[in-house]
């Protein structure tokens, strides 16, 4: 018999078929999309019914992992199919001591970006990963940003830029109107953008993902 690969399937007969299958603990389409990028699409998503309390003063490097690990075995206590690898994100942005939560309306994306401006800040991305075994994998990945001046004719003007910022922590997107801001960054790109992909390539290997 022949034990042919077929992206991460292994195909042994027509009724036999080996697959690492994950879920991911994320309404995130950016998550998805990040995934995929690197060849994954989950099995299944499933959303975390969590309410994150989280106070603008607590320390963002701990918070993020602990908030991604709290998605993760939300989740596992939902399923029933323990053959399933779990993950799932977080993202912290922070400057001058300050958590800057989703923004929830477009007032918040202005106050957000006038305090992002012509200045550095920091994102942190949380990640967890629990295999079918239940070991448990998690970190933060941290991400410096540096952004140019923003204008307050960008600010009062640009509609597309304040409605794609709501609901996005720090109130902006990298990877759409915002990038235009941002002169250099000190990381992981895909980190801001929702999900480090080197590190959770990394992480889902040591969790023999691959290996199934």
């Amino acid at each position: 018999m022949i034990l042919q690969k077929v992206g991460l399937l292994f195909v042994l007969s027509d009724s036999f078929v080996l697959v690492a299958q994950l879920i991911l603990a994320s309404s995130s389409k950016r998550r998805v999309a990040l995934l995929k990028q690197i060849g994954i699409t989950p099995s299944k998503i499933i959303v975390p019914r969590l309410k994150e309390n989280i106070k603008i003063e607590e320390n963002p490097y701990i918070l993020a992992k602990e908030l991604a690990y709290e998605k993760a075995i939300k989740v596992k206590r939902q399923i029933s199919d323990g053959n399933f690898f779990i993950l799932a994100g977080d993202t912290i942005v922070y400057r001058a001591k300050k958590i800057f939560n989703k923004s929830k309306k477009s007032e918040d994306v202005k106050n957000y970006l006038k305090q992002l401006s012509s200045r550095k800040h920091l994102v942190y991305g949380g990640i967890c990963i629990i295999s079918p075994e239940n070991i448990i994998s998690k970190k933060t990945v941290k991400t410096e940003v540096f952004f140019n001046k923003i204008h307050k004719f960008e600010l009062n003007n640009n509609n597309s830029l304040v409605k794609e910022g709501i609901n996005k922590a720090g109130g902006y997107a990298i990877q759409g109107h915002a990038a235009k801001f941002i002169s250099k960054i000190k990381g992981s790109y895909s980190n801001v953008v929702g999900l480090s992909l080197s590190n959770t390539y990394q992480m889902l290997s040591g969790l023999g993902f691959f290996d199934r």
